[in-house]
């Protein structure tokens, strides 16, 4: 298959790398130094968009907005200049889904298929060839395109046959990744100040209902004294704020979101536009008042450790149901969505549970007066230790909510009803 490949950043390189071996590579970047280096391992270089156009049977684009996507194809030297019928365009861009449906209209007007392909997992899971793909678009083009996916990657999901979805999904995908990670580093700095190590906590979250993709990657990558991504904060806030309007315009409530949000755009605030997703765990820890590399020699209370792994869990639950309720009300089935989050950087044990209570109508054995204690109990430590939390008490507050409603015998799981009431959805799991 003759490929094309527009945008050769960290991402896009490193997914274009995979296509050198079984395909005919051809690129195009705005860097020479970028395009010397593909030629390198193989890859031919096009002179112009247009001439990258006709030369290839598929054009991948992967650039850092919607926006630079509609400049690359219907730009003064864009590739709309060199497409003909027949062809497809991929958008591997984390970029807006409504941006993509409209450039797909205009390219069917041309004969040219667009779909969108955009990934979770970081660039190292790119590099490793684990990243995972979401796919939406007319499925004859998704069937032409596969053969080329296959090279990057073997976890392909089909999110639906309408360009833009996937990036919908996407979005919605990084939004739970900063919630999560927001929430697990303060408390883990709150677990810290009690006295518990950074590696213990690590491998107690993981192996139990606390286990979310921070914990999985972020926590080992700091106890290591590793990176935990170079990903710019500020293309994080953009889909951040995109995942903020799919909820307000799907009229659905994203309380702990917006909160995931705030602390992103304050991070970028204090360390500067060039702060990455390094710098999240630096942000947190002087926020918290915690040094994330601090050697901690006394033990936590066995108790305490059980109450913050327990509102860990409750906090990974609720943002659960919070991104799921968007994903509904947007006509997404469920069981798809849950598919492709839990097989990115948007991967919890509690969305993975609460699929699957969905999916066969059943009950996790907390119940909501367990909630509201562990998190009360959480929270009384807190005002002891001094560590700033941000998501504990929004966390606390939904659960009481919910405990008031439908009493504190009921199941953690009956807050999905009290979702459904406040987004006015159903949770639909085709």
């Amino acid at each position: 298959m003759n490929i094309g490949y527009v945008g050769l950043g960290a991402m896009g390189g490193a997914l274009a790398k995979w296509l050198i071996a079984d395909h005919d590579l051809t690129v195009w970047d705005l860097n020479p130094t970028a395009i010397e280096r593909f030629e390198g391992f193989g890859a031919k270089a096009a002179a112009s968009l247009p001439d990258l156009a006709r030369a290839c049977d598929v054009i991948f684009l992967c650039l850092p907005r919607s926006s630079d996507v509609e400049t690359a194809i219907f730009g003064e030297s864009g590739l709309i200049h060199g497409l003909r019928e027949g062809k497809t365009v991929v958008d591997q861009t984390s970029g807006f889904g409504s941006a993509t449906q409209s450039m797909a209209s205009r390219l069917q007007e041309f004969g040219v298929d667009m779909i969108d392909a955009p990934v979770a997992g970081g660039v190292p899971s790119a590099v490793g060839g684990t990243i995972t793909i979401m796919v939406s678009g007319p499925d004859t083009a998704q069937d032409r395109v596969m053969p080329a996916f296959q090279s990057m990657t073997s976890k392909i999901y089909r999110a639906s046959a309408q360009a833009g979805d996937a990036q919908s999904v996407k979005t919605l995908n990084n939004m739970m990744n900063m919630v999560y990670r927001v929430a697990t580093l303060e408390l883990v700095a709150l677990a810290m100040r009690l006295g518990a190590k950074l590696s213990g906590l690590s491998d107690q979250f993981n192996g139990g209902i606390a286990g979310n993709f921070t914990s999985r990657t972020v926590l080992p990558a700091l106890v290591a004294g590793r990176s935990t991504g170079d990903f710019a904060l500020t293309l994080m806030l953009k889909d951040n704020n995109q995942a903020l309007n799919l909820g307000m315009a799907a009229d659905v409530p994203m309380p702990m979101s917006a909160l995931g949000r705030a602390v992103l755009q304050q991070n970028i605030n204090v360390i500067g536009e060039k702060a990455n997703l390094d710098d999240v765990a630096r942000y947190m820890s002087m926020v918290t008042g915690v040094d994330f590399a601090s050697d901690v020699k006394c033990a936590i209370d066995p108790d305490a450790r059980a109450a913050i792994e327990l509102a860990l869990a409750l906090a990974n639950r609720a943002i659960a149901y919070e991104i799921l309720s968007v994903a509904s009300k947007m006509g997404m089935p469920l069981v798809a969505f849950g598919e492709i989050v839990n097989n990115g950087s948007a991967w919890s044990h509690q969305c993975e549970a609460v699929v699957q209570e969905l999916t066969a109508a059943a009950h996790a054995p907390q119940t909501l007066g367990d909630a509201v204690g562990a998190l009360q109990s959480v929270e009384r430590l807190n005002t002891n230790q001094g560590v700033a939390t941000i998501m504990l008490g929004e966390v606390r507050t939904l659960y009481e909510m919910a405990a008031q409603e439908f009493g504190k015998g009921a199941s953690i799981s009956t807050l999905a009803r009290y979702y459904e009431r406040v987004g006015q959805l159903s949770f639909a799991m085709g």
